[in-house]
């Protein structure tokens, strides 16, 4: 019904991170530069930070993209990192490279960081190529593991690290890095994704409209049903999503074209009550040393600020 009443030829809010409907603000393009270059170029580690919902796999998802078109780079990516100890973290690493696995299946750590070591090397100087090992949930790390990460940043070069690695997760996995100064201190880029604005908000579901086949001279969705959208998704992108496809479902019961913004608070109705709110109060650990055009931005300026305005 949703397709049809609104001339769609596929749903324009479904929760995926499909590349094709990623939406580039202004913030997102500077976010996905930064992460591109620091892992392009071997430079260490890479976080990404934000709430749940707010768009970190997207965001790893483009630059995946980019990175899997150009030859000069291998790409690894770990979607689940909840290891049992670090041989299983090694082994992953290996298998998520392409790399081959170590014939003994009880091999220690120090072999498995060795034969990882070997591989990059040989890629990184026989084949001029570029590896990165991108983890996602980065905050269901076992902290435990986070010193056998900071072992391959010291696989390199003189000019780079054979070994790039990104993190995406929400806060805690920050207040983990920066409690270890020796890994704080690998930490190349720091980005923190918040919550969208209200116009990014709007630009968010007509992009997604018009990947998704929409062709109207204006969107379906009226400058009411936006605003009322936005404040009680605060801003972030997956609920936006699916409030906005609830919203078109309404919409297209009633014989609709338009969606206004009493289908927005009837859409709300049928989805399950927003997640709490972020602590308030919580702030990052301070980390001597660590500068304020390091430390990543939520420990300026807190995203769930944010968020309470958006509300």
């Amino acid at each position: 019904m949703l397709l049809q009443a609104f001339g769609l030829q596929r749903d324009p809010f479904a929760d995926t991170a499909d590349p094709a409907f990623y939406y580039e603000t202004i913030a997102n393009a500077s976010n996905r530069r930064r992460l591109f270059e620091c892992l392009a170029t071997g430079r260490g580690l890479a976080v990404v930070l934000g709430p749940v919902g707010a768009g970190k796999t997207s965001l790893f998802n483009a630059v995946t993209a980019r990175l899997l078109d150009d030859p000069r780079y291998l790409v690894g990516l770990i979607l689940d990192p909840t290891f049992s100890d670090e041989a299983d973290l090694l082994r992953a690493a290996i298998a998520a490279l392409g790399f081959p696995a170590l014939a003994m299946t009880d091999s220690q750590p120090r072999e498995l960081r060795e034969h990882l070591k070997r591989n990059l090397f040989e890629m990184t100087v026989e084949q001029q190529r570029q590896a990165v090992l991108l983890i996602d949930e980065a905050q269901l790390l076992d902290e435990r593991l986070l010193e056998s990460l900071r072992v391959l940043l010291n696989f390199q070069l003189d000019e780079r690290k054979l070994l790039s690695i990104g993190f995406a997760g929400q806060a805690e996995i920050a207040a983990a890095i920066l409690h270890r100064p020796n890994l704080s201190d690998r930490v190349a880029t720091w980005l923190d994704i918040g919550p969208l604005t209200e116009s990014e908000a709007a630009g968010l579901i007509d992009h997604r409209l018009r990947r998704a086949g929409f062709s109207g001279d204006r969107s379906p969705f009226n400058e009411h049903a936006v605003a009322e959208i936005w404040k009680r998704s605060g801003g972030l992108p997956r609920r936006l999503g699916a409030l906005a496809r609830e919203s078109l479902e309404v919409a297209a019961e009633r014989g609709a074209r338009e969606v206004e913004i009493d289908d927005v608070r009837d859409a709300a109705r049928r989805l399950p009550p927003t997640a709490p709110e972020p602590v308030r109060g919580y702030t990052l650990p301070v980390v001597e040393g660590l500068d304020e055009a390091r430390a990543p931005r939520s420990s300026r300026r807190a995203w769930w600020h944010l968020w309470g305005t958006a509300r």
